[in-house]
């Protein structure tokens, strides 16, 4: 439907934790997901490549980056002359992929983009991630969690740090998952995650 460098177009100024380097992270994991669940490789393939490519528009009107990706990447497909019912398939795909949406992934395909998706906000890659968010917001590296504290965009503030957003976020992710091989992907990369800001914890007070 479309290469990667055609996809690549559409990432120009993308922020560290979802710039073109996540879409192929996630293009990698979401057809290997695909082959494993027997999902329409096409589909998946084309959605993976679209599914972030309204992030900025987001941020700068507060909208739902994923309701507005599916309409931009099916406005694209048919103009490349997709098929409407292929365009439509990866625009559901694309609608459903978000951890906080209201649309619930309904196909295999959007179950499988949804969790390659997921997979690459976890394990070493997550925490990384985690990391460049909070670099780039002046975050602290380390914080006790309040026992407040929610998954929301609303909480990336100076209060918010890597730590809460495992203790509220990350270590849900392998809760969330739709198929079998991400659910075998995702307790690996939970347990290093775990183990990461354990460690992290007895390094800040000075026990190891």
């Amino acid at each position: 439907m479309l290469t990667v460098d055609e996809a690549k177009t559409y990432y120009h100024g993308a922020e560290s934790a979802h710039d073109f380097d996540h879409v192929l992270r996630v293009l990698a994991l979401a057809e290997r997901l695909a082959r494993a669940e027997g999902a329409n490789v096409a589909i998946v393939r084309a959605a993976a490549l679209l599914h972030d490519i309204a992030r900025a528009d987001e941020d700068a009107s507060g909208g739902d980056h994923a309701q507005m990706a599916a309409a931009r990447a099916r406005a694209i497909l048919l103009a490349r002359g997709v098929a409407p019912a292929q365009a439509d398939a990866v625009a559901h795909a694309i609608a459903a992929h978000r951890f906080r949406g209201n649309t619930a992934p309904q196909t295999r395909e959007a179950q499988v983009l949804f969790d390659a998706d997921k997979l690459d906000s976890i394990g070493a890659i997550g925490v990384a991630r985690a990391y460049a968010v909070a670099g780039a917001l002046n975050q602290r590296l380390w914080g006790a969690v309040a026992p407040d504290a929610v998954a929301t965009r609303d909480q990336r503030n100076s209060e918010h740090t890597p730590v809460a957003e495992f203790a509220v976020k990350l270590s849900q992710v392998r809760e969330r998952v739709f198929t079998a091989t991400a659910r075998q992907i995702a307790d690996e990369r939970h347990a290093y995650m775990a183990t990461f800001f354990a460690r992290l914890e007895r390094e800040i007070r000075g026990e190891l």
